[in-house]
């Protein structure tokens, strides 16, 4: 089944994804829904190739990313008051393009932190919605990158519950992951509002490539959100995080019972 139809239909709805509902509470918009409902009918064909599947698939966590009002709101005030463009080394990193990367790396320093939400370039390849590359991230620990420095206050290491990691071996991450545990990331550490681990953060969104890496690497499977009066899931254990997620439940399951 030719997937094109579906990438121009995503393309053009870059710009309209999230809208204010008739409760006034922004969200996905009806377009990107019935997008994954045909999307996911088509994924679910005799036919339909491996990249059909994982198009379904990203576009799924999508929508439930954009299902938090407050991500639906940042991603609004973004569509209409655009960012500056991304630096250069952002938009190699984002086309998993290793030597546009190194090309990039000659003007850039590579720790500064950009963007409303101060982010590094070691964040942005670990946390890629459009594909993570461990060839690139290996290249920018390889060429000095700080893996303590991710988005604003916290490190790179809670950024992976973010990231398309179709296709990545969750042992290959763990490797990443512990390399930044040595160089000083920690992997037990605490967001600052939330008081969410990395861990947390990767079952949350129901990520079960970067729930597996993490755990391999050391992350406690036992860790609870914080306890933050008037936040959802606050004191709860992972397991409560990832009720809905088959792949996600099994993979905790799996380290909570090993045979």
């Amino acid at each position: 089944m030719d997937i094109s139809s579906f990438e121009t239909r995503l393309a053009e709805l870059m710009r309209n994804m999230v809208v204010i509902g008739p409760d006034g509470v922004p969200g996905p918009s009806p377009e990107l829904r019935v997008l994954l409902a045909d999307l996911s009918d088509a994924a679910q064909s005799r036919d339909a190739t491996p990249e059909l599947r994982e198009m379904a698939e990203t576009l799924a966590v999508m929508l439930r990313t954009l299902s938090d009002p407050d991500t639906a709101k940042s991603l609004l005030e973004a569509q209409t008051n655009p960012a500056p463009p991304h630096p250069v080394i952002f938009e190699a990193i984002d086309d998993a393009d290793p030597e546009a990367v190194r090309a990039a790396l000659a003007s850039w320093e590579i720790n500064t932190q950009v963007g409303e939400f101060d982010q590094t370039a070691l964040y942005r390849a670990m946390s890629c919605m459009f594909g993570v590359s461990l060839e690139v991230i290996t290249l920018l620990l390889d060429a000095g990158a700080d893996p303590r420095k991710g988005l604003g206050d916290t490190n790179v290491l809670h950024g992976l519950g973010f990231a398309n990691l179709n296709g990545i071996a969750p042992e290959a991450l763990a490797e990443i992951i512990r390399r930044c545990v040595d160089l000083g990331a920690d992997i037990e550490q605490r967001s600052d509002k939330l008081r969410w681990t990395p861990l947390i953060t990767a079952v949350s969104e129901w990520n079960p490539v970067a729930t597996e890496a993490l755990l391999l690497a050391g992350a406690d499977i036992g860790a609870k959100s914080g306890d933050v009066e008037g936040v959802c899931y606050a004191n709860s254990d992972v397991l409560a995080f990832a009720e809905g997620d088959a792949a996600t439940l099994a993979v905790l399951r799996r380290h909570l019972s090993p045979q």
